[in-house]
């Protein structure tokens, strides 16, 4: 049955954000330069990774944000009937983040920190930082923005069905939207220079990933009641 189907998806997309805040906190878990920026802090920290550690946390989370699709997709059968555009739109949206998320974006960034720590040790830290700054203008920047505008117009969307009641879960349920809890996540940087908070800043989307799945799981069991499908 169709709802049975979706809550095995939100299961294994659970699993894939867990496996993606893994990846992140492999990636963002260190602590920047006091003065540092954001991009000039991880930079910093891939200097004292081993060479490893930023490409295993590219691959998990590449791994995870492609089992994140799925619990993600379910959002459109709540929606498909009362907001048919909007959810025409997600569905699109889903493909590319199954495209872009994790190939496109995480994983070069595991790769971004990788070549920074390597040329830095045969060429400086000077030819390093101008080599990633080029591999952010040409080799990430076009499929980040698509990405980014794809993400947000997603989680628009998706907030405005719970919140103007256009699914059969509560319209708070628009407080899960990953988009706040980036938010949320992020301002956890406010605390403090420190390792862990530097890790939950980076892991903002697997940790928003985790609790919507999660609240999604919950309102399945408790609110939905999309048509039963064989």
């Amino acid at each position: 049955m169709k709802t049975e189907k979706n809550m095995r998806m939100l299961r294994i997309s659970l699993f894939g954000a867990v496996l993606t805040l893994i990846g992140d906190l492999l990636i963002g878990c260190a602590r920047f330069p006091d003065g540092a920026g954001m991009i000039d802090g991880y930079l910093a920290a891939a200097l004292t990774y081993p060479a490893w550690r930023p490409i295993a946390g590219g691959l998990i989370g590449l791994l995870g944000i492609c089992l994140e699709v799925p619990g993600l997709s379910t959002v459109y059968d709540l929606m498909k009937d009362t907001m048919p555009k909007g959810a025409g739109f997600y569905r699109f949206s889903m493909y590319v983040y199954l495209a872009l998320g994790g190939a496109a974006v995480h994983l070069p960034c595991g790769v971004l920190m990788w070549l920074y720590k390597e040329v830095s040790g045969m060429a400086g830290t000077a030819a390093a930082y101008d080599l990633v700054y080029k591999y952010i203008l040409y080799a990430m920047g076009i499929p980040t923005l698509f990405f980014i505008f794809f993400f947000i117009g997603a989680n628009i969307v998706m907030f405005l069905a719970f919140a103007c009641g256009k699914t059969p879960f509560p319209k708070w349920y628009c407080l899960f939207n990953p988009i706040l809890m980036k938010v949320l996540f992020n301002c956890f940087r406010f605390i403090g220079n420190y390792a862990i908070i530097n890790g939950i800043g980076t892991s903002n989307m697997s940790l928003g990933a985790m609790i919507l799945f999660i609240a999604l799981l919950a309102g399945y069991r408790k609110y939905n009641h999309l048509p039963k499908e064989i």
